[in-house]
């Protein structure tokens, strides 16, 4: 077969063309209705910690908050999911180690926070998942005998599901994932992510296409838009999203196929908006070491600004076999 360059390039050609067309022909993902965003006015933000800069590969540092338990057994790293940033997880990072559960350190994922250096962006596909390694690090030095669980809230989960499912996944003892968003077109996600995410199937399309014959030419461009009620804007919120940021929070097709066989619980309530419950054990529910379970009444959002997960995760924490 012909595998010079100019017959590459001109596969290269037609490819993008033929993308293009049929890009155009596709629709976006419309948000039609929202979720419930009233529990926002239980962030405390006296009880947030200072963030705490911690070294990676790439600079500029991102940087995590760090809730202490009085004595505990684990220790958990917990990824906020889109839009918002780690402030989102302080009524349950706080309820965790107010009871003694966990440690517990909600890192500012790149791309959003405060003052994220290219907002709503990343510098590479897989940043996010180098990044979990770097604070795992961090983590080890300074409680190096503690269980050790990496988990994410909705597109938080998915960059725990895409880092589970690489060698890197054999430093963390477990996985914690709430309502994690496994994909756009999985079982488990409703259209528009519930009705706050409106994902440009056109663009979306057209990079997997040139993606896949080689061409990376527009991974700053916007593939996915979140909407949130206007009271909630503060300057901090990441409402648009680039490819390259939307796919390193997305799981691969056989991501959770490759997840590494470690204790890992799933939860998610049964009033999501986001995702469908009944859905996930047939993508998560394969192996004995993982845990489903649905929390009634509970919507995506009350994972997070409530206490309604405590008690599952203790539960958890104190009976899996890590």
């Amino acid at each position: 077969m012909d595998s010079s360059p100019t017959r590459r390039r001109t596969l290269q050609l037609g490819a993008a063309g033929i993308a293009a067309g049929v890009a155009g022909c596709l629709g976006d993902d419309a948000p039609e209705e929202t979720l419930d965003f009233g529990g926002f006015d239980r962030i405390d933000d006296g009880a947030l910690p200072d963030l705490t800069r911690y070294a990676t590969a790439e600079k500029p540092f991102p940087e995590y908050r760090l809730y202490r338990a009085e004595n505990p057994d684990s220790v958990l790293i917990l990824l906020h999911t889109a839009v918002f940033d780690s402030r989102l997880l302080q009524p349950l990072a706080s309820a965790l180690a107010e009871a003694n559960v966990a440690h517990v350190f909600t890192p500012d994922l790149r791309g959003h926070g405060p003052d994220p250096e290219q907002r709503g962006n990343v510098a590479a596909r897989g940043q996010l998942e180098d990044d979990i390694r770097s604070l795992v690090d961090r983590v080890e030095n300074l409680y190096p005998d503690l269980t050790l669980v990496v988990g994410g809230h909705g597109t938080g989960g998915g960059v725990v599901v895409r880092f589970a499912a690489t060698p890197r996944r054999d430093i963390v003892d477990g996985f914690l994932l709430l309502a994690p968003y496994l994909g756009r077109g999985t079982s488990t996600t409703r259209p528009g992510m519930g009705g706050w995410a409106n994902f440009y199937g056109d663009r979306i399309f057209l990079h997997r296409v040139l993606t896949g014959v080689g061409i990376d030419r527009y991974p700053e461009m916007v593939t996915v838009e979140y909407e949130i009620p206007d009271e909630l804007w503060d300057g901090t919120e990441t409402l648009d999203h680039t490819y390259r940021l939307m796919a390193s929070y997305t799981p691969e097709e056989d991501a959770t196929e490759r997840m590494v066989d470690r204790p890992c619980l799933t939860l998610v309530g049964s009033d999501d908006e986001t995702a469908y419950p009944e859905a996930y054990p047939e993508l998560l529910g394969a192996r004995a070491s993982t845990q489903l379970e649905s929390i009634e009444g509970a919507t995506y959002f009350d994972l997070t600004l409530t206490e309604t997960a405590v008690d599952a995760i203790d539960e958890w924490l104190g009976s899996a076999a890590f």
